[in-house]
Parts: structure tokens; C-alpha cells; sequence
């Protein structure tokens, strides 16, 4: 059952705060950032950890100042995401462009579909609200419904409302298995602690063992889908450009693991090259790689996080 509290809090507070200009809304979000780090503390033990981890080389003074700027960006993240409520197109074209479109254009007119590997790295809200807008394929975003039943509902409508279609991890293999007369360009978020370690892929990814979901990589090979990575790049607050880096066109002929390796790679030289638009607050490393595998899980299974 809803709680009212939650419709309260949304109807009264998270709706009309949307349709705030965002420059008055940066304001609030410096507010929120000051008060996350220094009052409420949220997860900063959590962060820390990672970062140290991660980056073992650079100084106390150095981690501080990455965290800090996490920060910021998480609560800008935050106020974004909010005004993504009720943002209009026009606004929307204006803020996410596509670096590279002519290598979608070149992909497309090959008659290829494309599976598009992404981290959590800035704003992937305003990448999800726009993509369908800028490209000539039929676009599909995989997830994972929220518990909260209420704004499971409200995320899902808020990314479908530009084009964008959403597949629920328990319904992958139908989908990819139904033969449509389309080009599909399917989005899978990567860089979650996967659900299922023993069949997890491991290699070294910031300083750290960590496992990784190989549904993406399963999917490429089976079905014969481009695999590139996406992300977006943050020009200046507010504004974004999504670029695209070709992983491999010819999956099939990839060795086990090589799709999941480069994703990783790339996903690492990003970070490392600028650090605080990862999501850092979440547990990404919570369990040691396991000593022996057991027996395969599903593709489904594998993605779910």
C-alpha cells in the first residue's frame, strides 16, 4: 500500500521544486551538498573507504578534496534529477548533445543493433530523457523496479515519456529472442555489485578484485549486437555531451571475457581521469571474490544487481 507520505512529499514538495529555474535550484543544491557532507554525514564512511581503496597513492588531502566534489556533484545529480520531473524537450535538447552521432549513423545504416554498456557516471538521467530524441534507433533501457511501488511508477513514466522503453531484467531473454523489424540500441547500466558472485567475471578494477555482471557481454554474443560504451560528460553545470566508444562491432569473435574487460578499462580511465562524478556512495566492493564457481545463472540473473 502507497503511503500518503510519499505522495505528500512528491505532490507538495519534489513537483513544485521542479518547475524552479535550475540556476535558483543550484543554489539549494549548494545548501543540500554543505549539509550532506558536514551534518548528516551520509555515507561518508562508505565513500571514504572506496576512494582510500581506490586510489592508494594519492594523499588524505587529496581523497578530501574528491570527496568534496562528490558531493557537490551527488547533490547536483539530486536537483537534476528533481527538475527532470517536469523539464521540457527544448530545455532538454539544449543541455544533452551527442558528441559523435555519425558513428550511431554509420551502426544504423548497417543494419546493426547495439547494445550500449554505461556506468553511473553523471547525470544518466537527463542521457536517458534525451537519447531517443537524437538517434534513428528504437531505444531500450534496462532496470531494476524500485520496492517503493509509488516511485518505481513515477521514475518509470519520467523515462519513457521521451521514447525511451523499459525492459525488466526477468523479461531480457524474451526480449532480445522476439525478432522485430527495428533497430534497437539497448542501454545496461554495469557498475553495480552483481547479485550472483560466483558467476560473476572478475578482473582488477581500481586496485580492487571486483566482479561484474556478464549478461551484457552473454546478450552481445548470443544475439550478435554491437556493444559500444556511452557516457556523459559534463561541459558545465547543467549542460551535457554524450560520447560513444566503440567496444567491438564482431562480439561473436571476441574471447570470453574481452567485452566485460575493455567495458571496465574504459569505465576506469574515466574515473580515474576525473573522479567525483562517480557514484562513490555505493557499496560496489562488498564481498570477496569467491574461491570456486558454482554452477551458471541466467542472462536475467547476471544484469540484475
Amino acid at each position: 500500500m502507497v503511503k500518503i507520505a510519499d505522495r505528500i512529499l512528491f505532490y507538495l514538495i519534489l513537483k513544485p521544486v521542479s518547475y524552479l529555474p535550475l540556476g535558483f535550484l543550484y543554489g539549494i543544491s549548494a545548501v543540500i551538498a554543505f549539509l550532506t557532507y558536514h551534518v548528516v554525514r551520509y555515507r561518508r564512511k562508505v565513500v571514504r573507504k572506496n576512494l582510500v581503496a581506490a586510489f592508494p597513492d594519492k594523499s588524505s588531502a587529496e581523497i578530501k578534496e574528491i570527496e568534496k566534489g562528490f558531493y557537490k556533484h551527488f547533490c547536483d545529480f539530486i536537483i537534476e534529477s528533481i527538475k527532470a520531473v517536469s523539464i521540457s524537450d527544448k530545455q532538454l535538447a539544449k543541455r544533452t548533445s551527442i558528441k559523435n552521432p555519425e558513428l550511431l549513423e554509420k551502426l544504423y545504416s548497417q543494419g546493426k543493433n547495439i547494445i550500449v554498456t554505461c556506468g553511473h557516471y553523471n547525470n544518466w538521467e537527463f542521457y536517458a530523457l534525451t537519447l531517443p530524441k537524437l538517434v534513428k534507433y528504437k531505444t531500450y533501457s534496462v532496470y531494476q523496479p524500485l520496492k517503493n511501488t509509488f516511485y518505481d511508477k513515477l521514475l518509470y513514466n519520467s523515462r519513457v515519456r521521451n521514447g525511451m522503453s523499459l525492459i525488466k531484467t526477468r523479461d531480457l531473454l524474451p526480449f532480445f529472442s522476439e525478432q522485430k523489424n527495428e533497430r534497437r540500441m539497448v542501454i545496461i547500466v554495469n557498475d553495480q555489485s552483481p547479485s550472483n558472485l560466483q558467476s560473476a567475471h572478475w578482473n582488477t578494477f581500481l586496485n580492487q578484485p571486483t566482479g561484474w555482471n556478464i549478461g551484457p557481454e552473454k546478450l552481445a554474443k548470443k544475439y550478435d549486437y554491437v556493444v559500444l560504451f556511452g557516457y556523459s560528460k559534463r561541459i558545465r553545470r547543467g549542460y551535457y555531451e554524450v560520447e560513444f566508444t566503440t567496444i567491438t562491432e564482431n562480439p561473436v569473435a571476441m574471447p570470453d571475457g574481452a567485452i566485460t574487460n575493455t567495458y571496465s578499462k574504459i569505465l576506469e580511465e574515466l574515473i580515474v581521469s576525473n573522479p567525483r562524478f562517480w557514484l562513490w556512495s555505493h557499496k560496489r566492493w562488498k564481498h570477496p571474490q569467491p574461491l570456486k564457481q558454482e554452477k551458471p545463472v541466467t542472462v536475467s540473473q547476471q544484469i540484475a544487481s
